[in-house]
């Protein structure tokens, strides 16, 4: 985890009021923190997430929302085992092979081989980027591109 790193917060009772008991609310926080070592002893998951956590509480409060952590009734944190156990995404990565400025929109790998140019990939790790729409996006210029260009 980067030491200060950005995060997103999504409150969906906004827009849909049955995401929470009546009176309550539903937070989703979003911050990213890596993916999967080779050597699993490497990570202390149970640390991080209580960094993550601190850190997060830490600077909700310097916003002014200063009594999160009293209210909270529980918590369901994804990490990246999370996300290799139930999706299978490699080394538990959400975001494709890297988060990082050469891993981010055009310089992702593009959707076709440029050698074998029958063959094309999708996904997250693949151009235009990481995120369920995004993902589709990605499926539906290969698919076009496949129609438009078939296998010569």
């Amino acid at each position: 985890m980067a030491d200060e790193p950005s995060f997103y917060i999504h409150a969906p009772t906004r827009i849909d009021p049955s995401m929470a008991p009546q009176g309550q609310d539903t937070l989703m926080i979003a911050i990213p923190i890596g993916h999967l070592e080779e050597d699993e002893e490497a990570q202390n998951w149970s640390e991080i997430k209580r960094q993550v956590k601190e850190y997060v509480l830490k600077r909700l409060e310097s916003l002014g929302i200063d009594d999160l952590e009293e209210h909270l009734e529980f918590e369901i944190n994804l990490t990246p085992e999370y996300w290799e156990n139930r999706y299978n995404l490699t080394k538990g990565s959400a975001h494709g092979l890297s988060h990082d400025l050469l891993q981010m929109g055009y310089l992702r790998p593009h959707n076709r081989h440029r050698r074998y140019r029958n063959l094309y990939f999708v996904g997250a790790s693949t151009h235009p980027g990481t995120g369920m729409p995004t993902v589709l996006v990605s499926a539906r210029l290969v698919t076009e591109r496949i129609l438009r260009e078939g296998t010569r």
